[in-house]
């Protein structure tokens, strides 16, 4: 996690998950996260191809130059990378845990700004991990000059981790080798 709102993001998620794998959809509270708003949104996975924003940011919808709500997030990529932040995002929910990925947001006249997409797995009203709260955050001061991003070329992916237990049962056990056995030894 490169930019400070990203930090900022997985700190609030960190506290709202209250010991669980992951926060409800209902914790997160948007006064909560008033800075950060317009870079925010919000995915429900419907099946591994379809991860439909919800809701989604000011800043990202400006940036592409166009409304999000009801669109998938996989059509911003393209081939190999597609593949690679479904992958990304299906890890985030089945482990369930934060994932990161850094990409150029580009123009059609090849500008580009490096962007960092943060992805925190939240549980929908029926319980499951089907939803991503997410961060679109471009990194440098730069933009592109009012021209609409309109691909994504990934650069880094960090994918979810499963976090250690803090629960360490089986810690200073030695290794107990059992010798084998055939299906007749009595």
């Amino acid at each position: 996690m490169r930019h400070e709102n990203t930090k900022t993001l997985f700190a609030y998620w960190d506290a709202r998950r209250l010991g669980r794998s992951a926060p409800a959809r209902g914790d997160i509270a948007p006064r909560d996260l008033a800075g950060l708003l317009s870079h925010l949104f919000i995915l429900r996975r419907m099946d591994r191809d379809h991860h439909i924003f919800r809701l989604a940011g000011t800043s990202l919808c400006q940036m592409h130059a166009r409304e999000f709500k009801d669109q998938n997030f996989l059509g911003l990529w393209r081939g190999h990378d597609r593949q690679h932040m479904t992958a990304l995002i299906e890890g985030a929910l089945s482990v369930p845990a934060p994932a990161c990925a850094l990409a150029d947001a580009a123009s059609l006249d090849g500008r580009s700004v490096e962007v960092e997409i943060a992805l925190l797995p939240l549980r929908g009203p029926e319980g499951w991990v089907d939803r991503c709260l997410g961060l679109y955050q471009p990194l440098q001061g730069r933009s592109l000059d009012g021209r609409p991003a309109v691909r994504h070329i990934l650069k880094e992916l960090r994918p979810a981790v499963e976090p250690e237990s803090s629960v360490q049962v089986f810690r200073g056990l030695r290794d107990v080798r059992v010798p084998a056995r055939a299906a007749n030894d009595g």
